[in-house]
């Protein structure tokens, strides 16, 4: 198909191809879903314009050989701004948005318009297109939409959370004290009489217990949802930071057979991270890791590459059926095989909201009855912080 301005030698086509050409033209053209239009520049008078020309309700034949400077659209100033340029610029191409009223009407249309200014013939043409955009407006201004509602939500559930947190403990202190309080009376009875009364006091701290863990996970994953967590990392040595976590919190508390072995690959480096978020994640995989596993040493290595560092932390407990490996990281979500094991299923929800806070990944990989290997891969050289401006 041969366009006006082709510089092809139209001599050796005959008058009927010419035509069809044209025409051709002509049919897109007035197809085009865009509305176009052309202007010669010099005379100021628009030279054609498509049928899409409908959707600001007027007709092509209404303004085809008028004066373009009498067209609205025309007496906005970009394109006042467009027309100046033209005259003091051989070409030009130029792109913006506006928003041009129907016809008759206060209703506004928002347009992505394109513009090219062109020599023919010596002479000077605008060409410019205009793209309806207003289906693309009205999805933005739903998604902000949605979204300032999903803030709002977040922020009473958090809100919520917090509040009932906070209403359970009264009640749970009230319990946990009213046992101490029984437990002075007692001291007068024989010790046969009061081995049954300290065996279900032991039953209730126990289950005291379970409830301000299960309080606080909540508490933490609210917070950790509503983005509400403290984030603060620092840059500092990651080896020191987990060898004396494990030597103060865990080794000290079991024998011999039930140690944590940590093990150092590659060249260390110094990292930014949070040391309470980092930590919190930490213990949980290592609590669980004891947890499920009834003997032997627990391993934790920690390994330096080129850009990533990685904390794995392994087992040889009873491990985790393949089914339910997807879905580990899901609030509440706890393991087929679990159910006779205390637990509240947000542990490794929370640990992975605290390590995408870190511009890291998580990863478990698990055989049943061989044992469970939790991956911690954190960036190397940049500092999370980033990572949050961007969320």
């Amino acid at each position: 198909m041969i366009l006006p301005g082709d510089n092809i030698d139209t001599s050796r086509l005959d008058k009927k191809t010419l035509l069809e050409n044209f025409e051709k033209l002509g049919t897109i053209f007035n197809r085009l879903r865009e509305i176009v239009f052309t202007v010669d520049i010099v005379k100021g008078i628009i030279e054609n314009v498509n049928n899409s020309i409908e959707i600001l309700g007027y007709k092509k034949e209404d303004w085809e050989g008028q004066k373009f400077r009498e067209w609205p659209i025309s007496k906005t100033k970009l394109f006042i701004d467009l027309i100046k340029h033209a005259e003091k610029s051989s070409e030009e191409t130029s792109s913006s948005q506006i928003s041009f009223p129907k016809k008759n009407s206060n209703e506004y249309i928002s347009f992505e318009f394109s513009t090219v200014i062109y020599s023919f013939k010596n002479k000077k043409y605008l060409l410019c297109v205009l793209r309806d955009i207003s289906e693309r407006e009205k999805l933005m201004f739903d998604l902000e939409e949605s979204l300032k509602k999903e803030r709002q939500l977040n922020e009473l559930r958090s809100g919520f959370i917090s509040n009932a947190s906070h209403q359970f403990r009264t009640p749970l202190t009230v319990i946990q004290s009213g046992i101490e309080i029984m437990e002075m009376y007692l001291e007068d009875l024989p010790e046969e009489k009061r081995k049954s009364f300290y065996k279900q006091f032991n039953r209730i701290r126990g289950e005291v217990n379970r409830l301000q863990e299960l309080m606080d996970d909540i508490l933490f994953l609210g917070r950790s949802n509503a983005k509400r967590t403290t984030f603060k990392p620092e840059l500092r040595s990651l080896t020191e930071f987990c060898d004396k976590l494990i030597q103060n919190k865990y080794n000290i508390r079991f024998d011999d057979s039930r140690k944590i072995i940590l093990t150092v690959k590659g060249i260390e480096q110094t990292i930014y991270f949070d040391s309470k978020l980092l930590g919190h994640s930490i213990e949980n995989i290592l609590s669980n890791a004891y947890k499920y596993s009834d003997e032997g040493n627990v391993e934790m290595m920690i390994e330096f590459e080129s850009e990533t560092v990685s904390i794995s932390i392994t087992d040889h407990g009873m491990g985790i059926p393949k089914k339910d490996l997807s879905n580990l990281f899901q609030p509440f979500f706890r393991a087929g095989n679990t159910s006779e094991i205390e637990g509240t299923g947000l542990g490794l929800s929370i640990v992975k909201n605290f390590i995408d806070e870190h511009g890291g990944n998580i990863f478990v990989m698990s055989e049943l009855d061989k044992g469970t290997t939790v991956t911690i891969s954190l960036p190397l050289n940049i500092n999370p912080n980033n990572y949050a401006a961007q969320g």
